[in-house]
């Protein structure tokens, strides 16, 4: 009798922050993560601040469908509040920065090194080699700072820091453990936020670690795709990318330009619709994308509202100051009748500039709340 021989997978840890909102979207980012890294047995840690086993049904029947494994580790976001900071204009979540509480409070002891991507990437690669790098020394080994926008470069130069990217980065969690303490993250975030006046995690770990950082080629690691990157980097050296990376993010602004809000098309939009296809969550892209543009009609409708308003209160406005002038020019009190009319403008010109500035402010919040 023949004994067979099981090759036993090796394992790999992948890190993930998602919530219940967004969940439907990460689906794409964990199925692509699944069929291009069969080679290995994901361990797949999602940290949350909402999210239970229960609510990862669809997904758990991924890992199992591959051969993988899912975790969900839960973030205490409340608590993280009383330490970072986000700009209310931006659209960075604070489950994002459970990567600062990453090594030391909720991965389990036995992870030694974990690489992280995020809900809105697609996978197009294996990971495998860049995931067994020796580390040589350095704390994280990540994609290079060719694809990271001119600007965060030059900050992190005057910042005196070394450029990291999140996405594909690797972290040496048993050297971070022994070196740093958690304190030491957070202590290193409260000067980004000095510098930058917000929180910032690839700020922060390119602060503490630098020159410790390796960097693995961003041709053959990680592409960025949004109009900022079309402008500095060029289409067709993202189209050559995308065939060696091995994952494309879709970062954003303002304007939460994503592939299931196409607010101006990229060219990978195409790989993450390949993968969307068959989620249970496909019917779901296509009306929240439908939800985006009403709600963004609704806002336009509003604005134009607003200006025609305004007109109208500036015409009612004039006519008012010039029958009050000519009210006191008749009287012969031109002089009186000047410095009333005067500051009778000023006050309901501060007035409407007050009013239109609280309702454009209205609105980004509720932008920033979708």
């Amino acid at each position: 009798m023949i004994n067979e021989v099981v090759k036993v997978k090796r394992k790999m840890n992948i890190f993930l922050t998602i919530g219940r909102r967004n969940l439907k979207f990460a689906y794409v980012a964990i199925k692509s993560l699944f069929i291009h890294n069969q080679s290995r047995e994901i361990h797949l840690y999602i940290v949350s601040e909402d999210l239970e086993v229960e609510d990862l049904t669809n997904e758990m029947e991924l890992a199992m469908e591959y051969g993988h494994q899912i975790h969900v580790l839960r973030f205490d976001e409340k608590q993280a509040q009383k330490y970072i900071h986000i700009k209310e204009s931006d659209h960075w979540s604070v489950g994002v920065m459970s990567s600062y509480w990453l090594f030391h409070e909720l991965l389990p002891e036995d992870v030694d090194r974990i690489m992280v991507i995020e809900a809105d990437t697609v996978t197009v690669g294996d990971f495998s080699e860049i995931y067994d790098m020796d580390f040589n020394g350095c704390y994280v080994i990540c994609p290079g700072p060719e694809h990271k926008p001119k600007n965060h470069r030059q900050f992190m130069e005057r910042l005196g820091g070394d450029t990291l990217t999140f996405v594909l980065s690797m972290y040496d969690v048993k050297k971070i453990r022994e070196d740093f303490a958690l304190t030491d993250i957070l202590s290193m975030d409260e000067k980004v936020k000095q510098a930058a006046g917000y929180s910032q995690m690839e700020f922060t770990f390119g602060m503490l670690f630098r020159g410790r950082i390796k960097y693995v080629p961003g041709r053959i690691s990680c592409i960025d795709e949004n109009e900022r990157y079309m402008e500095e980097l060029g289409y067709d050296y993202i189209v050559e990318c995308e065939r060696t990376v091995k994952i494309i993010h879709f970062s954003s602004y303002k304007d939460y330009g994503k592939p299931w809000n196409p607010v101006s098309i990229m060219p990978g939009y195409v790989f993450w619709w390949q993968y969307a296809q068959g989620s249970p969550y496909y019917k779901t892209y296509f009306s929240s994308q439908w939800e985006i543009y009403a709600e963004t009609r609704n806002e336009t409708e509003l604005l134009r509202r607003g200006i025609s308003e305004r007109n109208i209160l500036a015409c009612a406005m004039a006519s008012a100051e010039v029958i009050s002038l000519g009210y006191w020019i008749r009287k012969g009190q031109f002089a009186v009748g000047l410095g009333v009319t005067g500051t009778a403008l000023g006050v309901g010109f501060a007035a409407a500039i007050g009013i239109r500035r609280g309702l454009i402010l209205w609105q980004e919040k509720r932008t920033l709340k979708k």
